[in-house]
């Protein structure tokens, strides 16, 4: 049976990095945002569930998603925005484990930014955090999504302190430093689980 390593970490902070080094390591990577985003595809399983929460003006013409229509309203509206996860999250968790469970390697790793808001970790074998200081954070999301501070601020806001992350995870890695620093720090947390997992 395939054993799941959980990795979170707010936005900026360097979770894809630190996955992206998993896969090199030859494990399994299942990315929930990449599984979230094909829930709003017209073939999807929770489609017509998602698409209800917000009435017509949330489809195309052709019958698609108006995903900026949506993102928007989800923003403003937390309430309308745990509505939405409450469709999603179920279809997302459903597809990540038949990834998992069609994969013979003997580990996975789960990239979910809501990790331990959405319960995913009760999946999990172990998890981990990834911490960076928000500072740094809002520069490296400014500069990668061309976005304005104040944005990228009310997107760190909308999601769970690194503190919080921290006191749930069972490893934290810190992304301040070089990227060479981080990659060392990374490859010796690889090693030490998968040690302890295998």
């Amino acid at each position: 049976m395939t054993r799941i390593i959980g990795v979170t970490g707010g936005i900026g902070s360097g979770k894809s990095t630190l996955t992206a080094r998993f896969s090199e390591y030859g494990f399994l990577i299942v990315d929930a945002d990449a599984i979230s985003r094909t829930a709003l595809e017209p073939d999807s399983a929770c489609f017509a569930d998602a698409i209800a929460l917000f009435g017509p003006d949330a489809l195309y013409p052709d019958g698609t998603a108006n995903r900026r229509y949506i993102s928007s309203r989800v923003f403003e509206d937390p309430t309308l925005r745990e509505a939405l996860n409450g469709v999603i999250h179920p279809y997302v968790i459903r597809e990540m484990l038949r990834i998992t469970e069609e994969s013979e390697l003997a580990l996975a790793v789960w990239d979910v930014p809501l990790l331990f808001e959405s319960g995913v970790d009760a999946f999990c074998a172990c998890t981990i955090a990834v911490l960076c200081t928000e500072e740094i954070r809002i520069a490296r999301v400014a500069a990668r999504d061309h976005a304005d501070e104040a944005s990228v601020r009310a997107r760190i806001k909308a999601q769970m302190t690194d503190e919080q992350r921290a006191a749930r995870a069972t490893y934290t890695i810190r992304n301040e430093d070089t990227p060479e620093a981080f990659l060392k720090e990374a490859d010796e947390l690889i090693e030490r689980i998968r040690k302890e997992l295998i």
